[in-house]
């Protein structure tokens, strides 16, 4: 009891800006937060989701600002800082939360494929953070930016070099972001969840040729990344990666990588081209 009150005064009224808020973990994140007591700016493409989202939000006793931004875009970028400023003044935590998957061997997907990825995983979180930057100055010390990366961004798999690419190259950017940051007490944290059930999934791209079968996996909860995304914020964890088997092969590739290679290899053999 005492500590569920710690963790709710340590969010409570304070705000947080969530992109890829309209489902998934974004959207289970913006309520996990809301449930503490912050209140939540929502940023996401599909508006009309987005705004359902922000209707369970406020139903938790929270104010909840819905702006439609693609991160893709800086004039949206900025509107969505500017809306946020206006609202509130200053932003507590910033989670990069907006993603897109890609599936299909290096020598199968486009360019144009690997670049919107990119677009989107990297350069999206890297504008947004940047544009955040003097609202999370005007909350410091004790503001944050959670980076939410995946376990495949510490350890490439057959078939998810592309999006594994894009997530090791947020993995890089937050422990150098950490460092520029420390000193003024702006805390970057990364949570870098395993096999997750959303839409994530059914909206990634697919090289051309390739789809995934349904993988023969416990897969985590949207909700279950959010709690540990809250855990995360509350603790000041530097890094934190979820599931057994996530924590499991990243500490494999780290110790015995050639023996990892070849388990790797037979977990992508039943997903060939068709």
């Amino acid at each position: 009891m005492v500590r569920a009150l710690m963790t709710t005064q340590h969010f409570q009224g304070r705000v947080a800006l969530i992109t890829g808020a309209s489902s998934g973990i974004g959207r289970a994140a913006a309520l996990a937060y809301a449930a503490r007591g912050a209140h939540v700016v929502l940023a996401a493409r599909r508006e009309s989701a987005l705004r359902d989202a922000a209707r369970e939000v406020e139903a938790l006793g929270v104010r909840a600002l819905p702006v439609r931004c693609d991160v893709t875009s800086e004039e949206d970028v900025a509107r969505l800082i500017s809306e946020t400023r206006d609202a509130f003044g200053g932003l507590d935590f910033l989670v990069n939360n907006a993603g897109l998957g890609l599936y299909g061997p290096v020598e199968g997907f486009s360019e144009a494929q690997l670049r919107q990825v990119f677009e989107i995983n990297f350069f999206g979180l890297v504008r947004v953070t940047r544009a955040a930057l003097p609202l999370l100055r005007a909350r410091a010390p004790g503001s944050q930016v959670l980076n939410v990366s995946s376990v495949l961004g510490h350890r490439g798999l057959p078939l998810l070099g592309g999006y594994g690419a894009s997530k090791a190259a947020v993995n890089l950017l937050t422990e150098s972001l950490r460092a520029e940051l420390a000193a003024e007490g702006i805390r970057v944290l990364l949570v870098s969840p395993g096999l997750t059930e959303t839409e994530f999934r059914d909206a990634r791209l697919n090289a051309e040729g390739w789809r995934q079968d349904a993988i023969p996996l416990n897969a985590m909860s949207a909700e279950a990344v959010a709690q540990a995304l809250v855990r995360a914020s509350h603790r000041e964890r530097r890094e934190t990666v979820l599931t057994l088997p996530g924590r499991a092969m990243v500490l494999a590739n780290r110790l015995v990588p050639g023996l990892f290679d070849r388990v790797a290899r037979r977990i992508a053999n039943p997903a060939r081209k068709p």
